[in-house]
């Protein structure tokens, strides 16, 4: 099965996409192309390490993944293939792997030295990418695409920080399409942390108790419920990262937990023992 993904900040308005997809299928007429997102925020490698961590364990083994962000190398940036419970990935060494390493190491990774980067090429996804994602398909093995290597760069806010063993201070990562906001605090971090005691998630000004277990959590009565609520909620979300929400959000009228919240990327949350 011939699958490759591929996410980048590309858009859809100019041709860079068309141009990736189009040199996928000269090389390969019968590859399976899918689109996980061209709307990643420009030059986002946070939105873009929580997107493609989250949806690769949905693939099959074999599946290549280009991520085609903030790709352009130079002296500085060197481009990376690592392999990943049996799955392969393609992006540049500029931490959007390492929400994904933190937790899995890869089996094998390489510095891609393709002509050595084709002299620091303009459109690396196309011209450099895509050449090793079709070698991958074909059965490649990395060794012949680069280098082995154990070094990858490591994005600032991927973990979160306990502070005074009192506190555990987490960072907005991503904010969804309904304006609902990711936290980089996982629940197995949150549990290690808390470890059954009593605790208060700071928002801004607002404290909560407690952690919900679904969305619907925020309707006091289901008989009365209208189209729209704009009640808060904090869960662990499907990819079991916290996250703050309003149940269905209507974004034109009443707001959505980024705004109500006035929480955006790189705002703390904090954790505090009680």
């Amino acid at each position: 099965m011939s699958i490759i993904t591929i996410t980048t900040d590309f858009g859809v308005k100019d041709y860079m996409l068309a141009a990736v997809k189009g040199s996928i299928l000269k090389e390969l007429p019968d590859a399976r192309l899918v689109d996980v997102s061209h709307h990643i925020s420009p030059f986002d490698l946070e939105e873009a390490a929580y997107i493609v961590k989250n949806v690769y364990p949905n693939f099959p083994q074999g599946t290549v993944h280009i991520i085609g962000v903030d790709a352009l190398p130079n002296k500085h940036k060197k481009l990376l293939a690592a392999e990943i419970e049996g799955q392969y990935f393609i992006a540049a060494d500029n931490g959007v792997l390492s929400l994904i390493m933190a937790e899995i190491r890869p089996t094998k990774m390489v510095e891609i030295t393709l002509n050595q980067y084709e002299e620091f090429s303009n459109f690396p996804t196309r011209d450099i990418f895509v050449r090793v994602a079709c070698h991958l398909i074909r059965g490649g093995i990395l060794e012949i695409i680069g280098k082995s290597t154990s070094e990858y760069k490591e994005l600032n806010n991927i973990k979160p920080i306990i502070k005074e063993d009192k506190t555990l201070v987490g960072t907005v990562i991503y904010i969804d399409n309904f304006g609902n906001v990711i936290t980089n605090i996982t629940k197995k971090f949150f549990e290690e942390f808390v470890k059954g005691r009593a605790f208060e998630v700071q928002v801004r000004n607002l404290n909560f108790d407690k952690i919900n277990t679904k969305y619907s959590d925020a309707v006091k009565d289901f008989d009365k419920e209208v189209e729209y609520h704009g009640d808060g909620v904090i869960l662990f979300n499907s990819s079991n990262y916290l996250e703050i929400a309003i149940y269905k959000p209507n974004l034109n009228t009443h707001g959505s937990a980024s705004t109500l919240f006035g929480l955006k990327k790189g705002d703390n949350i904090y954790v505090n023992l009680v």
